[in-house]
């Protein structure tokens, strides 16, 4: 009778351990077949955040409101690892780039370069921060784009080491100021830098006091005759960044308008807020922005910030003009500069 227990504790025992041998060989099955498949092109959601100002950013404590926004992947085939560019919007809806994207999404996919189309809009209930830009803060804005730098680094298709951005308008400020060493230093970068950098018609007047880069490669892409963004804030950044040894160049498309690569739809934006007589606006070493000496600063809050700089100094209706053959021009230089930056190092 014992020997009947006995022996029945031991086929107890050995069928216990079989089953532990076949669940880990299952789990080691499915985690295998799991790596091995491709991530799937298509909209990819990420959590972000959205903190008033950088000077949370500064102080780790960005980790505020948080949201859900998304962005558009397109993987070359292959296996990869690719290079990538984050495409980022500026005060409209990305939608209002879609033509644009239609045609530098493909290009820069046959350059064996992922896109990811980064939306900080949609999943906030935002249509458009052209008319208010109180409604989404510069400190957001760049915690958008460090959130999907981190993103597609966790991606087994995308090589960390070569990720660059290219934005539009304020989502060119936002590309502008991702090359400040400050913020890469952050938590929020999480050790990672983007490895190039194309503002295109961006808000230059807007730096930080104690600027240091990265040392990452930067192209801005300017117009002539900007009344939105004015070139010539641009050109005094690079010159000065050019001056202390950055790798910065700047390349100025003469006669042109704002949002030369697109059509908004609209040539005259009655509505839109421009902040161009404002002069310089300093991010300064605690993280806050101020203007006019600091007499308006963050120190109280995003939207009091911009309210108080627009009656200062805000002007409203700029003018937009799309130019077919500088968009072509532009197409070109885009794919080249990523190309030649991006994968230099293959």
């Amino acid at each position: 009778m014992k020997s009947l227990v006995k022996n029945k504790y031991l086929w107890l025992i050995l069928a216990g351990l079989i089953s532990i041998i076949l669940l880990g060989t299952a789990a080691i099955e499915r985690t295998t077949n799991e790596r091995d498949e491709r991530t799937e092109d298509g909209e990819h959601f990420l959590l972000t955040y959205t903190p008033d100002t950088i000077s949370q950013i500064y102080q780790d404590k960005w980790r505020v409101n948080p949201r859900k926004i998304s962005g558009e992947l397109i993987l070359p085939p292959g296996d990869g690892p690719f290079p990538a560019v984050v495409l980022y919007h500026g005060n409209f809806h990305p939608e209002k780039l879609d033509p644009w994207f239609e045609e530098l999404v493909p290009r820069l996919v046959e350059a064996k370069i992922a896109t990811f189309v980064l939306d900080s809009f949609t999943g906030r209930g935002i249509t458009s921060t052209a008319f208010n830009e109180a409604r989404l803060s510069r400190a957001a804005r760049l915690v958008d784009i460090f959130q999907s730098l981190n993103m597609l680094a966790s991606l087994p298709e995308i090589d960390e080491e070569r990720i660059g951005i290219s934005g539009y308008s304020a989502g060119g400020t936002s590309a502008m100021l991702a090359a400040d060493v400050r913020i890469n230093e952050t938590s929020l970068a999480r050790g990672r830098s983007f490895a190039a950098l194309m503002p295109v018609y961006p808000g230059c007047q807007v730096r930080f006091r104690s600027q240091k880069l990265t040392g990452a490669p930067m192209l801005y892409l300017v117009a002539e005759n900007d009344d939105y963004s004015p070139a010539e804030f641009c050109e005094d950044y690079v010159e000065s960044a050019t001056s202390e040894g950055f790798n910065v160049k700047i390349e100025k498309y003469e006669g042109n308008r704002h949002g030369w690569i697109t059509d908004y739809g609209i040539s005259n934006c009655e509505d839109c807020m421009t902040f161009k007589d404002c002069g310089l606006t300093y991010i300064e070493d605690d993280g806050h922005e101020s203007a006019f000496d600091g007499t308006i600063n963050t120190k109280f809050g995003w939207r009091e910030y911009i309210e108080n700089l627009y009656r200062r100094c805000g002007r409203i209706e700029v003018i937009m003009r799309l130019n077919p053959e500088a968009r072509r021009e532009s197409l070109d230089t885009t794919v080249k500069f990523f190309s030649d930056v991006l994968k230099q190092s293959e």
